[in-house]
C-alpha cells in the first residue's frame, strides 16, 4: 500500500451518474426447469431472441421495471460510506484496520470492466481483478463486462472492493481483496444455468490458483417465480454449493426482489439452497426494502440506492473508467455481506482461528447481529453488524487508551496495484 489521504475523506473527484436501477439476476422456469428468465436481482421483460444448445434462456439481464422504481427510489441516494456507518464497518476501520488483504472474492455475474480505475485499471496478476472466465458465447479467459446489458457486475464488484483510487468516497467492503470476474451474462444479458453450474465448478477447480486463495463467492442472481424455504424440483447447482461449503468458500446469495408478489416469507433460488448465505436488503432506516423477498435463516445488509462502479459506457462514456451509477435491490446487498465476510476471516486469521468455514463466518454474524422486527411479515430478522462481529473476535486492548492505539493494523485504504 502507498501512502495519502484515506478516499473516504477526500473530497468527491468521481464521476457520479445519476442512475437509479433495481438490478438482479432471477429465473422464472417456463416449460421446464432449464426453460424461463434468470435475472439480475432488475426486472423483467421478455427473453432476447438468442440460441443456447437450442433453448430459451434461462435468465437474462432485465431493465424492465427501472421506470416504475425511479419514482419510488429516486433521491434515496447512499455512498457506500453512509452504509459502513450503518453497519459499523467505518469504525473497524478506524480500529482495526482490516480492509481483505490476502484473499479473493469470485464475481458471478455480467463480468467485470476492469479498467475502472477504482477496481485496479487492468486485469492479470499485477492487478486488482486477477482472473476470471466468460462461460457465454464468447467462452474465453476475458470477463470484461460489455454489451448493452451490462454494468451489474462492476456494481458488484465496487460494493465488495472498490478501492477509491480514483478519489471517490466509495470505497468498498473490502477494498485490499483481489477479485475474479465469472461471467454467465451475455451482450445481451441473457444467461444460463449451465454457465452458473460450469462457474462454480470453476470456482472449486481454481480456489487456490491465484496469489490469495477464494474464500467467498458473490451470487447476486435468482429465480423471480421461486419464493420458498426449499429448493425447487428443478434445481441443478446443489452439487456444486456442497462443494464450496465443503471448501470452506463462503457463498452470498441475493434473496430476490420479488416480496410484492408474495407478500409472505420465502427466498428466490439459489438463495434457498442450503449451502448458501441468502442476503436481504435494508434502507437506510435499517428496515427491510419494500422489494426483499425474506427469511429468518437471511442475513440483512444494506441494498437500497447503493451507489458504486460501473462502466464508462454505462456512465457519461468520455472514455474515462471513473463512473459511478445507484442500483438498488437484494443484488446490492450481497455483495456488501461478501465483503463483510472477507473482513471477518482476516480478524479470525488475526486472532489465530484456524479451519475456518462458511458456518464458522456464519454463526459469528447471526450471534452478533441487530435483530429487528418487519411488520409486514410479523417476524424478526437479523441485519449485519460488522462492528459487533468484529469487536466480539478482538482482544481486550491491553496497550493503548483505545481499541484503536491497541490493536489499528495502521493500514490506509490507497491503490497498491499498477502495471508492472
Amino acid at each position: 500500500m502507498g501512502n495519502g489521504a484515506n478516499p473516504w475523506q477526500a473530497s468527491w473527484k468521481g464521476q457520479l451518474e445519476q442512475l437509479e436501477d433495481r438490478l438482479l439476476m432471477s429465473a422464472d422456469p417456463v416449460g421446464s426447469y432449464l426453460g424461463g428468465a434468470l435475472e439480475l436481482h432488475s426486472a423483467i421483460t421478455d427473453p432476447p431472441a438468442i440460441e443456447h444448445q437450442q433453448q430459451a434462456p434461462d435468465f437474462w439481464i432485465d431493465p424492465a421495471d427501472e421506470s416504475a422504481l425511479d419514482a419510488q427510489l429516486r433521491g434515496v441516494e447512499s455512498a457506500l460510506a453512509n452504509a459502513h456507518d450503518q453497519t459499523g464497518l467505518s469504525t473497524v476501520r478506524a480500529n482495526y484496520g482490516f480492509l481483505g488483504r490476502g484473499q479473493t472474492v469470485a464475481v458471478i455475474d455480467s463480468g467485470i470492466a476492469y479498467d475502472h480505475l477504482a477496481l485496479g485499471g487492468g486485469f492479470g496478476s499485477n492487478y486488482r481483478v486477477v482472473g476470471g472466465w466468460d462461460f457465454t458465447g464468447e467462452n474465453d479467459a476475458d470477463p470484461y463486462d460489455d454489451g448493452t446489458a451490462g454494468s451489474h457486475g462492476t456494481h458488484v464488484s465496487g460494493i465488495i472492493g472498490a478501492d477509491g483510487a480514483d478519489g471517490s468516497l466509495n470505497v468498498g467492503v473490502a477494498p485490499d481483496v483481489d477479485l475474479v470476474g465469472l461471467r454467465v451474462f451475455d451482450d445481451s444479458g441473457a444467461g444460463f444455468f449451465s454457465w452458473v453450474e460450469n462457474a462454480l465448478q470453476w470456482v472449486h477447480t481454481n480456489r487456490n490458483s491465484y496469489d490469495n486463495p477464494i474464500t467467498a463467492v458473490n451470487l447476486s442472481l435468482g429465480v423471480s417465480g421461486w419464493n420458498a424455504e426449499t429448493i425447487p424440483s428443478w434445481s441443478m447447482l446443489e452439487d456444486e454449493f456442497a462443494q464450496l461449503e465443503t471448501d470452506g468458500i463462503f457463498v452470498a446469495v441475493s434473496a430476490g426482489n420479488s416480496f410484492t408478489s408474495y407478500d409472505t416469507t420465502g427466498l428466490s433460488y439459489p438463495a434457498a439452497s442450503p449451502y448458501v448465505v441468502p442476503v436481504m436488503s435494508v434502507d437506510d432506516s435499517g428496515l427491510l426494502s419494500y422489494y426483499s423477498q425474506r427469511s429468518t435463516r437471511a442475513i440483512a445488509a444494506p441494498g437500497r440506492g447503493i451507489v458504486s462502479t460501473v462502466p464508462d459506457y454505462a456512465g457519461n462514456n468520455n472514455g474515462i473508467a471513473d463512473d459511478y451509477a445507484s442500483f438498488s435491490g437484494t443484488s446490492m446487498a450481497s455483495p456488501y455481506v461478501a465483503g463483510a465476510s472477507v473482513i471477518l476471516r482476516e480478524a479470525m486469521e488475526f486472532v489465530g482461528m484456524t479451519d475456518i468455514t462458511q458456518d464458522t463466518i456464519y454463526n459469528q454474524i447471526v450471534s452478533t447481529a441487530d435483530t429487528f422486527f418487519d411488520s409486514a411479515t410479523n417476524q424478526s430478522y437479523n441485519r449485519l453488524n460488522v462492528q459487533a462481529a468484529i469487536d466480539a473476535l478482538m482482544p481486550a486492548d491491553d496497550v493503548g487508551s483505545t481499541a484503536g492505539a491497541a490493536t489499528d493494523l495502521g493500514r490506509s485504504v490507497v491503490p497498491r496495484r499498477s502495471a508492472a
